[in-house]
């Protein structure tokens, strides 16, 4: 069997899929399936591990560090998609990729800036200019995206810092201004000035839980979707503080949850909920329709909603499988979602087109979905042979008591 696509992205035009697998990542042609692209991260996550090892002992201190996995933990295209940008575990670094379709491999390594702590989200300025990344450990760097040397991890200076663990990062532009949004293990929401981000505007309040996703949509750049580890996802007009809706999960998820939803065994009790981890949230603008689509971490199932014009929400839909979905992307123009899939088939994608009102399984792209497969190089004995495909939830604070 082979190890599931963690990342999957299709561009604008509905022609290239841009994905990651463990450290390889991977472009195809959407129609075909045929490889354009592909990069393998070479790092040895032993010797970063060994590298650690020596820090620990010249403090003469045992160290006790997060596992180091060597995979590509985020994935996005610029504006204009003439780059692609990722983190990497393994060395805490940004890599950005120059794309370019006319050569035998559309990936050429431009930079790889190396950060001190792990990098966790990434967003771009509005001229594409810079790359802007979010440690977990509070801190927001501003990298250029040029082919210049990268500068050495110490003198990084943060451009903005939260006090708790980070967990999602967007630029955006809005009344001729841009403004960065921060997301946070400790439920806030912050709204600073871009470059000035030593300016906060306002906070938006109204999770309890930690916060995953922050989505503003092009279509309307005046609402913020945000989720994480609540119930619900909120909908805002960030830039005038204003709440504007709380679309509630739960009764629609609730028969798609599983024993992995559970707490850890330490902190179960007989009162434990299957706890919701929101995973990723987009939107689809159709002729008569303006979709919000949500993925609650390791379900079978997409929710897809209608976002109305005075900004209620109804549900429309739940698109469900047979497996767990790791990611999905919308191919705007083909209006459809394609989703990688967590399965032990010889697929490991799975796309819905929107027609008549509802999305339903297109089955157009199977001969292309068996090439990409075809194209993992990763095969594995069995699923606990997978890395990291789940690790939102971890993100939860917990009590001993």
């Amino acid at each position: 069997m082979k190890h599931p696509y963690q990342i999957v992205i299709v561009n604008k035009a509905g022609t290239h899929l841009f994905t990651s697998v463990k450290n390889t990542v991977q472009v195809f042609e959407l129609a075909s399936g045929k490889k354009v692209g592909e990069w393998i991260d070479d790092i040895s996550p032993d010797q970063v591990t060994h590298q650690n090892t020596q820090i620990s002992k010249k403090k003469g201190e045992p160290i006790m560090s997060q596992p180091i996995y060597n995979h590509i933990r985020s994935l996005l295209l610029t504006g204009n998609e003439e780059y692609l940008v990722g983190t990497t575990d393994s060395d805490k670094s940004t890599i950005i990729f120059h794309v370019d379709f006319t050569g035998e491999n559309c990936l050429t390594l431009s930079k790889r800036q190396v950060l001190a702590k792990r990098p966790c989200s990434i967003s771009f300025d509005a001229g594409n200019e810079n790359v802007v990344v979010a440690d977990k450990f509070g801190d927001v760097y501003s990298i250029p995206i040029d082919t210049n040397e990268p500068v050495p991890e110490k003198e990084l200076a943060p451009i903005l810092g939260h006090v708790s663990m980070l967990s999602d990062v967007l630029v955006t532009s809005y009344k001729g201004k841009q403004f960065i949004i921060t997301g946070d293990r400790d439920e806030h929401i912050r709204i600073s000035n871009y470059p000035k981000s030593y300016v906060i505007k306002n906070f938006l309040f109204g999770h309890r839980e930690f916060v995953s996703d922050l989505y503003v949509s092009e279509h309307d750049p005046s609402v913020l979707i945000s989720g994480g580890g609540d119930d619900f996802i909120c909908l805002w007009h960030w830039f005038d503080n204003e709440l504007l809706t709380k679309v509630e999960l739960r009764d629609l998820v609730e028969e798609y949850l599983h024993d992995g939803h559970l707490p850890p065994a330490r902190f179960l009790t007989e009162d434990s909920k299957k706890e919701i981890s929101i995973a990723k949230i987009s939107t689809l603008k159709t002729d008569d329709s303006y979709f919000l689509i949500v993925l609650v971490e390791n379900t079978r199932c997409l929710l897809v909603f209608e976002i109305n014009d005075d900004f209620t929400v109804t549900h429309n839909q739940t698109i469900t499988i047979d497996n767990s979905i790791v990611d999905f992307s919308i191919d705007e123009s083909n209006k459809r979602i394609i989703a990688s899939v967590d399965t032990e088939s010889s697929q490991l994608f799975e796309a819905f087109k929107y027609e008549q009102g509802k999305f339903s399984i297109d089955s157009s792209l199977e001969q292309s979905f068996k090439s990409v497969t075809d194209a993992n190089p990763f095969d594995v004995e069995s699923k606990s042979d997978f890395q990291q495909l789940y690790y939102i939830n971890s993100m939860r604070k917990r009590s001993e008591h």
